[in-house]
C-alpha cells in the first residue's frame, strides 16, 4: 500500500533535482538518495524516471494554469483578462522562480508534452479569441490577429524570468531585490502598455 508521505517526499525530491540539473542531468538513484530512500522503494512508487518527471511537471502547471483556466471561463471582458493574466503569471514566477527555465527545458526536449497537459486542464484557447474578435471592434483593434496578441502578452511575462540572471546582472547590476521590484512595477505597467499598444497598432 502506497504511503501518501513517502510519495510526497519522492515528488519533493525529484522536484529540487529537476529544478537544478534537468531531467537528463537527474538518475533515478539521485532521486532515491535525496529522498533518503532506497532504490527498490523509489521503483514501487515511479516505475520510471519520465513517470516521476510528469508528475513534476503536472505540479509546476497547476501553479498558474486552473487560475488562467477560471478567468477564461469567467465574464470578464478582454481587457480584464489581459490585467489578471499579467498579475498572475509574474506573481506565480516571483513565487516559484525556477519555473520558467525547469518549463523551456522540458519544452526543448518533449514539445509535445505541455500543450497537452495544459488542454487536460481545461484550457480552451479558442475562448480567448472570442473575447478579442467581440470586443476588436469597440476597442479600436483593426484586424490584429488574437493569436499574435496572446504570444506578445506571454513573451512580455515571461521573458524576463526565462532570463532572470541576465536581465538582473546587465540591468540590474546584480541586484535580485531590484529586479523583484521592477518585476511588481511591470505587473502595472504591462497591462496598461498592452492595451495602449493594441490600439496604436490596430491594421487598417
Amino acid at each position: 500500500m502506497l504511503n501518501t508521505e513517502t510519495e510526497n517526499r519522492i515528488i519533493e525530491a525529484a522536484e529540487k533535482l529537476f529544478y537544478r540539473k534537468g531531467k537528463a542531468g537527474t538518475s533515478m538513484q539521485d532521486i532515491a538518495d535525496q529522498a533518503g530512500i532506497n532504490r527498490t522503494l523509489l521503483n514501487y512508487y515511479f516505475r520510471s524516471k519520465d513517470m516521476l518527471f510528469e508528475t513534476v511537471f503536472r505540479k509546476a502547471m497547476r501553479i498558474f494554469v486552473p487560475n488562467l483556466v477560471a478567468m477564461l471561463n469567467s465574464d470578464v471582458t478582454f481587457s480584464e483578462y489581459v490585467t489578471q493574466m499579467v498579475n498572475l503569471i509574474i506573481d506565480s514566477m516571483l513565487e516559484n522562480p525556477r519555473i520558467p527555465i525547469f518549463v523551456l527545458q522540458e519544452l526543448s526536449s518533449n514539445p509535445e508534452r505541455m500543450p497537452q497537459i495544459i488542454m487536460e486542464m481545461g484550457s480552451d484557447p479558442g475562448k480567448i479569441m472570442n473575447k478579442f474578435e467581440n470586443e476588436k471592434v469597440a476597442m479600436g483593434f483593426g484586424d490584429l490577429d488574437p493569436r499574435q496578441v496572446m504570444i506578445n502578452i506571454l513573451s512580455l511575462c515571461i521573458f524576463p524570468f526565462a532570463a532572470r540572471p541576465v536581465v538582473t546582472n546587465i540591468l540590474y547590476g546584480g541586484d535580485e531585490e531590484a529586479f523583484v521590484e521592477a518585476m511588481k512595477e511591470r505587473k502595472i505597467y504591462l497591462p496598461k502598455m498592452i492595451m495602449e499598444t493594441l490600439k496604436r497598432n490596430s491594421l487598417p
